[in-house]
């Protein structure tokens, strides 16, 4: 495990289910013995990009929103590298959702892994693509007027052969193993991993 983890202390809220992701991922980088030099992490603007600092490894920073046509252009310029895409629902499903969609369907080998809280968690929890439709939040205060995207749905009527998985982060053994199968898995993966955020989430119950 050390091997994967910097020597930057996390800084998360306390109880925050990204945890849960880190070391979800962590212990599947260390079963699947990957090779480090071999592993690309493509982190994308938000809570869960913050991963970038706590994880020893090659990575990019992205743009918010971009993390995923970054991680195409890294495995298309090197295809023998294993590449994942890592952001929450805002980045991905928002801004980056036609990029997640052209990914799907070029069936790229990458892995693709959202922290599906739905809501824009680092901004403190203004509505999202994945928000309820009628949930007040801080930017919507009257209830969002929209339906929510439905990310497993969507991938699979664009791509049938794409593995979309949908694992709750209250469940981390299962939140490990679909990362390891995502990883293992050829062809495009997206992982949604639906969480709470302890910060500003009771405004969705």
């Amino acid at each position: 495990m050390n091997n994967w983890r910097s020597k930057v202390t996390p800084t998360w809220c306390p109880g925050c289910q990204d945890y849960v992701i880190f070391a979800g991922l962590q212990n599947s980088l260390v079963k699947l013995g990957l090779d480090q030099d071999k592993t690309v992490i493509v982190y994308d603007i938000g809570c869960a990009g913050n991963m970038a600092d706590f994880v020893k490894g090659w990575g990019v920073h992205s743009l918010h929103g971009r993390c995923v046509p970054v991680a195409v252009g890294v495995k298309l310029a090197n295809p023998e590298l294993n590449v994942i895409a890592l952001g929450g629902d805002g980045g991905i499903y928002g801004e980056g959702l036609s990029h997640l969609i052209a990914a799907a369907r070029l069936n790229i080998d990458i892995t693709v892994i959202v922290a599906n809280n739905q809501l824009y968690s680092l901004t403190t929890g203004q509505s999202s693509p994945t928000t309820p439709k009628g949930a007040k939040t801080k930017s919507t205060p009257k209830g969002v007027k929209s339906v929510p995207v439905l990310p497993l749905e969507l991938i699979k009527t664009v791509n049938p052969e794409a593995l979309a998985q949908h694992v709750s982060c209250y469940e981390p053994l299962k939140v490990t193993e679909a990362i390891e199968k995502a990883i293992v898995h050829t062809g495009f993966d997206l992982l949604d991993l639906d969480q709470l955020c302890v910060s500003f989430g009771k405004q969705l119950r």
